[in-house]
């Protein structure tokens, strides 16, 4: 019997004398559970609703860089979740529940401002520092807003996709060494767009809700966190590429690969943030909370999970450091040396799972010979067979019968049925 209070970073158990699963409720982030829950199904209950969790994570980049290639086009997407609560009702409430409203648009190199945000990007990557140079850039933007009966959800959405070149410091015959430092754009200026419904920060949340919900956005003004900037994956860049998980996929190379039409001609490299470890860093949420008092008390919150990164590259590839610049060195034939960079990520975890298995190990010989000590003197347990009576279940065939039989248990209240 258990309670369990499940977060996305805490499970938290206690023992109670519940009879039954009585109800479900969410508080202060938490999900509650009260009632029977058999403890071996746990594992699975917490499966299942973790899987019902909004994850979003705050930037998202995917990129694929091939050998030879002179520009690549890596994705960013920006997500965040505004909550505006209203739990004890009041104008706000009256005005934002029941509301439903989207904004999309898009804006590439036709949009006259896209020029401004190409050098702002130009800017941010000098900064880094980055050797690469952005060319061009498009835009996809999105906003909705839903109010519901105790607060009102407004999800951005913005994926920023720029043209980016001079990223390969150099490259020979069959090996190159690209830049990587540029995966950390984040603008902290104003981007201005022009769009179909006005004039759009598309970097600062609050321009949205001042053409979506104007009043509102008029009480909240004060409320400095409804403007930090959505163009940052400045937290990709802050977890070195010796803690990112690499494996390499070999399809195209291997014998009969051709009739399954694969037309690549090298093996793909694939780098990726990696699940939240010990060792790779938790996933904890980056959250912003901030109350307003106005005719009633209304709390606005913000919350972010962990920036998340794949990058492909052509060939075999590893991560090294050039002065202040993080780089992949691709070699399309040969796989790379292992460079010894104080990252002992595949060592720690090997020894560490042995070490954990050494530990179940003896805990389960320490627990079985306790569990020995205790039966030895209690004899044969179980049915006793004195109480059991048998019959047969087979019948002869001819000259042939099978000896089969099956028993039941003698009870005090035998019924008169023929078995």
């Amino acid at each position: 019997l258990s309670i369990i209070a499940l977060n996305i970073s805490n499970v938290v158990w206690a023992d109670v004398d519940i009879s039954d699963i009585l109800y479900v409720y969410e508080n202060n982030g938490y999900i509650h559970f009260y009632g029977y829950i058999c403890m071996k199904r746990v594992l699975l209950v917490i499966i299942l609703v973790l899987g019902t969790i909004p994850h979003a994570y705050a930037a998202q980049l995917d990129a694929s860089i091939l050998f030879g290639d002179e520009v690549t086009n890596p994705s960013f997407e920006f997500l965040r979740i505004v909550y505006i609560e209203y739990p004890n009702g009041g104008e706000i409430s009256e005005t934002l529940r029941g509301e439903n409203q989207t904004f999309v648009f898009d804006a590439d190199s036709s949009t006259p401002e896209m020029k401004k945000l190409v050098g702002q990007i130009n800017s941010n990557l000098k900064s880094i520092p980055s050797n690469a140079i952005a060319t061009d850039v498009k835009i996809k933007y999105q906003v909705s807003l839903k109010g519901n009966q105790n607060n009102a959800v407004i999800e951005y959405k913005i994926q920023l996709s720029p043209t980016i070149t001079n990223h390969v410091f150099k490259q020979e015959s069959e090996k190159s060494t690209v830049d990587a430092s540029w995966r950390g754009i984040a603008i902290s200026e104003p981007i201005i767009i022009q769009t179909e419904y006005g004039s759009f920060d598309i970097n600062n949340p609050r321009s949205a809700l001042d053409v979506m919900i104007p009043d509102v956005a008029e009480k909240l003004k004060d409320i400095s966190i409804l403007e930090l900037p959505l163009v940052d994956a400045s937290g990709i860049k802050k977890l070195p590429l010796n803690r990112w998980h690499s494996l390499f996929d070999n399809t195209a190379i291997l014998p009969g690969a051709i009739e399954y039409k694969y037309t690549g001609k090298n093996v793909i490299t694939h780098y990726s943030m990696g699940e939240c470890t010990i060792i790779i860093g938790t996933c904890e949420d980056r959250k912003w909370i901030a109350d307003v008092e106005l005719d009633k008390k209304y709390t606005i919150k913000i919350i972010e999970s962990r920036d998340d990164a794949t990058i492909a590259l052509e060939g075999y590839v590893q991560s090294a450091q050039i002065g202040d610049l993080e780089v992949f060195q691709t070699s399309l034939r040969t796989s790379q040396p292992e460079i010894s960079d104080g990252d002992e990520f595949l060592s720690t975890a090997l020894y560490g799972m042995t070490g954990m298995a050494v530990v179940a190990a003896v805990a389960m010989f320490v627990i079985s010979n306790q569990k020995l000590k205790r039966d030895k003197n209690e004899g044969q347990t179980g049915v006793d067979p004195a109480h059991l009576r048998s019959y047969d279940t087979s019948e002869s065939s001819g000259s042939y019968k099978t000896n089969r039989g099956e028993s039941y248990l003698i009870s005090d209240n035998k019924s008169k049925m023929p078995v």
